[in-house]
């Protein structure tokens, strides 16, 4: 899924909301190539995917995003598309282990809640609702395009969600002393930096422009 979408973004100059048809597209060629167009009615059956496309066009960088991959621009400005269900498992598992002292069980309390998001998937009609890459219609109140002059921008950071905290300084390094010590802070996530899980694989990727 991730190398179709990666391939989706390269071999195409499109950005917004045409992008992410373009690459939806690509993804409902996959299931009809894997004959499960039936399987795939139900979202909780799909290939799902957040991502974030930078494209250096001429003087321009225009950037296409759509769920909860996170990105800073120049170390000052942070774009992160929370999803407010998200906040509230994470709450709910938080309650739950603060009552029981059960962090083992915690993530199978908030199942039948983790299920049940699979109906805001792509729902622009329901509060809850959220964008992703599934190859169905991402409805465009979900997809985020940002264009910025090349001349303005001296750094950008693309982080997954693995990060539960911003550094500083945009360097590798400060990102990871960072995690550290969210990790010493609260390790199951369920405090200062509440979470639907214990931890989660991180990644961040850091360009410097000038």
């Amino acid at each position: 899924m991730s190398n179709l979408v990666v391939n989706g973004c390269l071999t195409t100059a499109l950005n917004g909301a045409e992008l992410v048809n373009h690459i939806n597209s690509k993804i409902s060629d996959l299931y009809k190539q894997l004959k499960i167009t039936e399987i795939i009615k139900d979202p909780k059956f799909r290939f799902t995917c957040s991502f974030v496309c930078v494209r250096l066009e001429l003087e321009k960088i225009t950037i296409t995003y759509i769920g909860d991959v996170g990105f800073r621009i120049n170390n000052t400005e942070v774009y992160l598309v929370k999803k407010q269900v998200d906040t509230n498992n994470s709450n709910e598992r938080a309650n739950y282990i603060k009552k029981t002292g059960d962090i083992e069980g915690a993530r199978k309390h908030i199942e039948p809640l983790l299920i049940k998001q699979f109906d805001y998937q792509n729902n622009a009609e329901n509060p809850l609702g959220y964008g992703v890459l599934d190859g169905t219609v991402t409805p465009n109140k979900f997809i985020n395009k940002l264009t910025l002059d090349i001349k303005d921008l001296w750094s950008l950071e693309i982080f997954s969600d693995g990060y539960f905290a911003i550094p500083n300084e945009a360097t590798i390094n400060a990102w990871e002393k960072l995690h550290k010590q969210t990790e010493l802070e609260d390790p199951d996530k369920y405090i200062k930096y509440r979470s639907t899980k214990s931890m989660d694989d991180r990644t961040v990727l850091i360009v410097n422009f000038k």
